[in-house]
C-alpha cells in the first residue's frame, strides 16, 4: 500500500514539474494576464452596458422609421386617375411634410404604379409641388417605396358614420318627479 502511495505521489510530482513552465520568461507574461483579468472583473459590466442599450434600442430605431415612412407615404388616393398629377388632398400632405414635419423627417415617399411610367409621373409631379413649396435650389429627399396605405376609403366612413348617426336616440330629459314622490 506504501508503494502505490510513494508511485502515485512521484508521479503527481512528475506531471507537475513537468507542466509548470521551465523558463523564467513565461513569469511576466503570466502575472499581466492576471492583472488584465483583475481589472477586468473589477470594472465589469461597464464596458458593456453601451452596446446592450445600443442592441435594445436599434428595434425601436426602425420602428420609428417605419412610422415616418408611413406616415409619409403618398399612395393612389393623392393622384388623380387619368395623368397621376397631385389631387388636393396630395398637394396638402406634400405641403404638411415638406414645411410642419420635422426636418430629420421630410422625405417624400411615393407608392409604386403599376407601371414604370405611371412611377416616374407621379414622381414627376411630387418634385414639381416641392419646387413650388420649398426656396429655389433645395431639393426634397422623394424614394420610390412599395408599402401599401393603410386606412379606408372615405366612402366607406361617411357611410358608416350615417348609419350609426341615424340610430342614435333622440336626447331626452328624465321627467320630473312631484313633491309626494320625494316624499317618499
Amino acid at each position: 500500500m506504501k508503494v502505490r502511495l510513494a508511485c502515485f505521489l512521484s508521479a503527481a510530482l512528475l506531471c507537475l514539474l513537468a507542466a509548470a513552465p521551465t523558463h523564467a520568461q513565461d513569469r511576466p507574461g503570466f502575472l499581466k494576464s492576471v492583472g488584465v483579468d483583475t481589472a477586468r472583473n473589477n470594472c465589469w459590466p461597464e464596458p458593456f452596458i453601451c452596446p446592450d442599450r445600443f442592441a435594445v434600442r436599434a428595434p425601436f430605431v426602425l420602428m420609428v422609421q417605419n412610422g415616418w415612412r408611413r406616415q409619409n407615404l403618398l399612395a393612389e388616393q393623392h393622384f388623380a386617375e387619368g395623368d397621376q398629377h397631385l389631387n388636393e388632398a396630395g398637394q396638402i400632405k406634400v405641403r404638411w411634410i415638406l414645411t410642419e414635419a420635422p426636418e430629420q423627417h421630410r422625405t417624400l415617399y411615393v407608392r409604386r404604379g403599376d407601371t414604370p411610367q405611371v412611377t416616374a409621373a407621379r414622381i414627376a409631379a411630387v418634385q414639381q409641388l416641392a419646387g413650388q413649396v420649398l426656396a429655389p435650389g433645395q431639393l426634397p429627399d422623394i424614394e420610390e417605396t412599395s408599402i401599401s396605405a393603410v386606412g379606408w376609403p372615405a366612402e366607406r366612413v361617411d357611410v358608416l358614420e350615417r348609419k350609426f348617426e341615424s340610430t342614435t336616440p333622440e336626447p331626452r330629459l328624465p321627467q320630473a318627479q312631484s313633491e309626494s314622490d320625494t316624499a317618499n
